[in-house]
């Protein structure tokens, strides 16, 4: 068992990003009743991230079982546990943490009613929302897509939302506009080897290559989408240019998929500095 989870490991990455900035990530959860729990919290401790908001469900953890293919991908199946049993309504702690946070980074192995709620909380405090379409998936109603900032799909996940085809890149930037029509301001799309693209709010598109694997070969891809969009959302607070925004991402998502495991996988500030 290696502890993970989309939420954990953008958090991780997050604070290892951040090491040295003066910036600290904090994470909200539901923790589970069981030794897993325990061990994850440990590892979030051990990487400096701030958990005085998590809960504490009767449910065992959330867990996800990875089937490592032989280039490097990876299929997912998720058990929910913990993850999807949060309290019905957003405590006054996590939306003081929330209108004082400098960005959020929302993904989907939680409830939607959770991430309407804290999107809503923070686009009425003017935090930037950064949205990760992985993990359960389900439609966007329109109201949280007008709440956020980013969102933040692979091409495959952009044509699931869209019904659009995401073959060219013709056909992403018509995909990722149709989402912006339904109110979301800025698209980033990860395309895997290459590289990602932004169709931003003024309606230019900026892109990104890939950055070459380390050794040579990717060894295991899970964790690097979060790792990607962990480092992109650490350079947005700092207020790096766009591009430099996304070639950062770029340079951390390469080293996650050259090391084996997630959490583990993610690479700290001085393995990726601007």
């Amino acid at each position: 068992m290696v502890p993970g989870g989309k939420g954990a490991n953008q958090a991780v990455a997050a604070a290892r990003l951040s090491k040295g900035t003066g910036r600290k990530a904090q994470f909200v959860c539901q923790f589970g009743n069981d030794a897993h729990a325990k061990t994850l919290e440990t590892v979030l401790l051990d990487n400096g991230l701030d958990i005085a908001a998590c809960g504490r469900s009767d449910k065992p953890s959330g867990q996800a079982f990875i089937f490592l293919e032989a280039d490097g991908h990876n299929s997912i199946l998720i058990v929910g546990g913990s993850n999807v049993a949060w309290p019905k309504d957003i405590s006054s702690d996590l939306a003081t943490r929330v209108r004082g946070a400098s960005a959020v980074l929302l993904q989907r192995e939680i409830p939607e009613y959770v991430n309407e709620a804290v999107a809503e909380i923070a686009h009425a405090a003017g935090v930037p929302v950064i949205q990760d379409v992985g993990g359960e998936e389900r439609p966007f109603s329109d109201k949280i897509l007008r709440r956020l900032t980013y969102i933040c799909p692979n091409e495959t996940e952009l044509e699931r939302l869209t019904g659009l085809p995401t073959g060219t890149e013709e056909q992403i930037v018509v995909a990722a506009r149709q989402l912006q029509n339904r109110g979301v301001k800025n698209v980033l799309v990860t395309l895997g080897g290459d590289g990602s693209l932004l169709l931003d709010d003024t309606g230019k598109v900026t892109r990104q290559a890939a950055f070459a694997v380390p050794g040579g070969r990717v060894v295991d891809t899970t964790g690097a989408g979060d790792c990607f969009r962990a480092a992109f959302t650490v350079a947005l607070v700092e207020g790096h240019p766009l591009q430099e925004c996304m070639r950062f991402a770029a340079a951390a998502g390469s080293i996650t998929v050259s090391r084996m495991g997630a959490v583990p996988s993610l690479p700290s500030r001085d393995e990726c500095p601007f």
